[in-house]
């Protein structure tokens, strides 16, 4: 790969955008790496959480322009599409993912944070969605991901005016979880070697029967929640867990 980079530090896998020069942005030949990358990555049974960040001072500044301005309707609506459906991959893989929002999060790059399970962000941390500036509208999901994810009217202020927010403006509002003060990515990685801990399938299946009863009432999401529940008493790592916690001991947990 021409742009992208993983690092495997056990359980937790570390994917950089290495694309410094464009402030790592998401040309057609990015996406299609990471497209062929979040396949080998939902397949690889040795990581249970993905980390993504960016090389440099961008975490990804957004789409490419250069390459979008000579796009048709035709050709525009494609290259949404293509946006689209690879985020999607992302946002329905089993492991858990953050980004850890390391400078520049604006547009495609902002999407793609959405898409995450969790957001980190750099103290100086810059986010937003300007395609309004541009004459477009986000392309890459960010107009379904981020009114779920901070509220509709706050959603349709950012898009509307395109502005940028600091890190702290995102934290209050719910973009990110945290602001760091320091290396965000090694703070992800803390974050992603407490997950590593805990038994993974449970996880796994937390993911699941989160991501699943979003949106529905609670009583359709108690019914799925409960198949995810039982499915755990069928594991080893709950007998381990439990039987750990009875005799005070640390659990050993191998994902079966």
């Amino acid at each position: 790969m021409n742009h992208l980079r993983i690092e495997k530090r056990g359980a937790v896998g570390i994917v950089t955008f290495s694309r410094p020069e464009a402030l790592n942005a998401l040309n057609l030949e990015t996406l299609k790496e990471l497209d062929a990358l979040l396949d080998e990555i939902a397949t690889d049974s040795t990581l249970g959480i993905v980390i993504f960040t960016g090389e440099g001072k961008a975490f990804i500044a957004g789409a490419d322009i250069k390459e979008m301005s000579v796009l048709n309707a035709e050709e525009g609506r494609a290259f949404g599409v293509l946006g689209q459906r690879i985020f999607y991959k992302l946002e329905r893989l089993d492991q858990v993912t953050i980004a850890a929002v390391n400078g520049f999060a604006l547009g495609g790059g902002c999407e793609l944070a959405l898409a995450c399970d969790l957001r980190y962000a750099g103290a100086k941390a810059k986010m937003g969605q300007p395609e309004v500036t541009l004459g477009i509208t986000p392309g890459f999901s960010g107009s379904q991901r981020l009114p779920k994810l901070i509220g509709l009217a706050r959603a349709k202020e950012l898009i509307f005016t395109g502005k940028m927010i600091g890190a702290v403006e995102a934290e209050q509002m719910g973009l990110v979880n945290k602001v760091v003060d320091g290396d965000v990515l090694e703070y992800a990685i803390e974050v992603a070697s407490t997950i590593e801990r805990n038994a993974p399938l449970a996880v796994k299946y937390s993911k699941k029967a989160i991501d699943s009863g979003y949106g529905q009432t609670v009583n359709e999401g108690n019914v799925l929640e409960a198949g995810f529940f039982g499915l755990c008493f069928a594991s080893e790592d709950q007998k381990e867990g439990m039987s750990a916690f009875i005799n005070k001991q640390k659990p050993n947990f191998k994902g079966i």
